[in-house]
């Protein structure tokens, strides 16, 4: 009898050891951002091609707020962008790439320019951060 109980003991550990394996390696990897897309090459390096900045705040209160909140500060769905250390490379990026609940290219072209010298007075400078052409 304590054999066969021992049995169904280790025979219910086994998927139960799985199980927790397998989380923490899922974990891991979403702490990890391993499968996050980065900036791509051809961006990294490149100059940013700004446009008007008053344009770009209009645009960005009709297509972006409502996410990304009032003048970037967060609220709904996007994240705060006021202060944000990221580049205006990776701003790019995800404006064209989207993510998450960003659907890809909301803004094109001339306003995607706009938007990006509006962003450009938000989001705090990285340290080496992108150059940008006016």
């Amino acid at each position: 009898m304590a054999g066969e109980q021992s049995s169904r003991v280790r025979l219910a550990a086994r998927p139960l050891a799985a199980f927790l394996v397998v989380s923490a390696i899922v974990f891991t990897l979403a702490q990890l951002h391993v499968f996050r897309p980065g900036v791509p090459k051809a961006a990294a390096g490149a100059a940013i091609e700004l446009g008007d900045g008053y344009r770009g705040e209009t645009i960005f209160g009709q297509t972006c707020a409502g996410c990304h909140g009032a003048g970037g500060a967060g609220g709904g769905i996007g994240p705060r962008l006021v202060d944000d250390p990221i580049s205006l490379a990776r701003v790019k990026a995800q404006i064209a790439t989207g993510g998450g609940a960003m659907p890809p290219a909301l803004v094109t072209g001339q306003k995607e320019k706009d938007v990006l010298a509006y962003l450009a007075t938000l989001i705090a400078a990285p340290a080496g951060g992108a150059s940008t052409t006016p």
